[in-house]
């Protein structure tokens, strides 16, 4: 089998186990901007799309994706601040952003992709019970987490973020970013490796962290931590 397949074999398998409706959303760019637009036009939308209609087609129905051409949706484009494509959104009933997928859900980001999924339309959230016992030390945040397809390690700590989020009530986005699509973002963070994760473009953590080191990063000092 190949390993096409073989991912495509995993995301069925997951995909399947999704019990509650959950919908995202997906920008993409179908025109040719024009000159000096900071909107490149999207040569892999199509490939994207493909991609996400694998995990839409085989979730029993659960898996809403609305796809909106940043073209003709200005107006929500510049509320989210859509500035690439394709970019896929987790908004809440409120409205709010709570995750930020600048990264194509394939290879060891599948799993990471599929439990935000399941854990934003209602599945038990791990952390869930120690977000909410530290958010009022939490300022509103927004971590960033620079990952690769191939990264043994990114995996883990995407998951945690978006679990993070997702318990936040809007209090926390999380932003997962392939450096390789994009790697004017790397070069600007100076990812030299990945995971890297970034919080309010301030604190940053090289290399495999989990929850305990991003709690103390958002709060700050040497708090302990209960989960």
């Amino acid at each position: 089998m190949s390993q096409d397949n073989r991912y495509r074999e995993i995301i069925k398998r997951e995909m399947a186990k999704l019990k509650k409706p959950v919908k995202i959303r997906v920008f993409t760019c179908k025109k040719k901007q024009p000159s000096g637009s900071q909107i490149r036009e999207c040569m892999d939308c199509g490939q994207f799309m493909a991609l996400l209609r694998i995990y839409k087609e085989n979730s029993n129905g659960m898996l809403t994706i609305k796809e909106m051409c940043i073209d003709e949706n200005p107006e929500f484009a510049q509320r989210y601040d859509i500035s690439r494509v394709p970019t896929i959104l987790f908004i809440d009933n409120q409205g709010r952003e709570i995750i930020r997928y600048l990264a194509a859900p394939q290879g060891g980001e599948i799993q990471p992709f599929v439990q935000a999924l399941f854990t934003f339309a209602g599945a038990p959230n791990y952390y869930e019970t120690t977000i909410k016992q530290n958010l009022d030390r939490i300022q509103p945040s927004t971590i960033k987490v620079m990952i690769t397809e191939t990264c043994p390690y990114c995996p883990q700590v995407a998951q945690i973020v978006n679990d993070f989020a997702i318990a936040s009530n809007g209090k926390i986005r999380s932003v997962i970013i392939d450096i390789i699509a994009n790697p004017d973002i790397g070069q600007y963070y100076d990812a030299a490796g990945v995971p890297y994760t970034i919080i309010n473009d301030q604190k940053t953590l090289v290399g495999m962290v989990g929850a305990p080191e991003i709690m103390k990063a958002l709060i700050g000092g040497n708090i302990r931590v209960q989960y």
